[in-house]
């Protein structure tokens, strides 16, 4: 009977422990949840980095932040899609420090060229997309002559009766982009994607199709740069087979 009550005592001695663990384990974390969600973790700096054409007071307009928005509970999938509405930003990566630093990096879509539309300018990055349209060039880049396109919305790719002629053009963009010549370019002259015509300065280079592409741009490029006074005489390079000798003809 003696170590029968012994046992039951020990069973609630246990329980009794065990409950105070318990009960101590909940005010830890009930102090401690007071203490993350305090105004000690309220946003107090925000740190933006990667913009360039979108100015930072537009994205800090856009992140909606008070005075006291906490920065845990600070809803970065909505400050993304409000950032995102500018066309001219394609990506926003948030990352949070304690105890309260916002740090936000915008990746912006390339402006590539321009598209006339009556009487004014599509803006288009190096994918096809629409940025904006206005009535004026806001950079020194290719207007893109003879483009053929059925509508265009901002924000989307602009749609066209060939999409893979389109694909050659853009291509092009690229490759140009990539080898630092795209705000040399004044106009692409892209009626026919199988005679694309580069025009920088007063020389037109013929590159044809798609066909050697690179080798093609690289060829411009170093022209360029062996003669770096050719721009002042108005010119004519046919680069459609890259199998023959290159000739610059000089143009009356």
């Amino acid at each position: 009977m003696r170590r029968h009550a012994e046992d039951v005592s020990a069973l609630l001695q246990a329980q009794k422990t065990r409950f105070l663990l318990v009960c101590a384990l909940c005010l830890i974390t009930f102090v401690l949840l007071i203490f993350m969600f305090s105004p000690y973790f309220s946003i107090s700096e925000i740190h933006i980095t990667g913009n360039q054409r979108v100015s930072e007071e537009e994205i800090l307009a856009r992140l909606e932040i008070d005075r006291g928005t906490h920065l845990l509970l600070f809803n970065t999938r909505a400050a993304s899609e409000r950032i995102l509405e500018n066309n001219f930003i394609g990506y926003a990566n948030f990352e949070r420090v304690l105890p309260g630093r916002l740090q936000v990096h915008i990746t912006e879509r390339r402006l590539t060229a321009y598209a006339e539309q009556a009487g004014g300018f599509i803006f288009l990055d190096d994918n096809g997309r629409v940025l904006d349209v206005r009535s004026y060039m806001t950079d020194s880049l290719p207007i893109l002559d003879g483009l053929q396109f059925t509508r265009f919305a901002l924000g989307e790719i602009l749609e066209v009766p060939d999409p893979e002629a389109f694909n050659v053009i853009v291509q092009y963009a690229q490759l140009l982009n990539h080898h630092g010549l795209i705000e040399r370019v004044s106009h692409i002259n892209v009626a026919d994607a199988t005679n694309i015509r580069i025009n920088i300065a007063n020389i037109e280079f013929n590159v044809g199709g798609i066909t050697d592409a690179d080798e093609k741009i690289r060829t411009i490029a170093a022209v360029l740069y062996e003669m770096p006074n050719v721009g002042q005489i108005p010119g004519f390079m046919d680069l459609r087979d890259r199998h023959t000798d290159y000739f610059f003809e000089i143009l009356q």
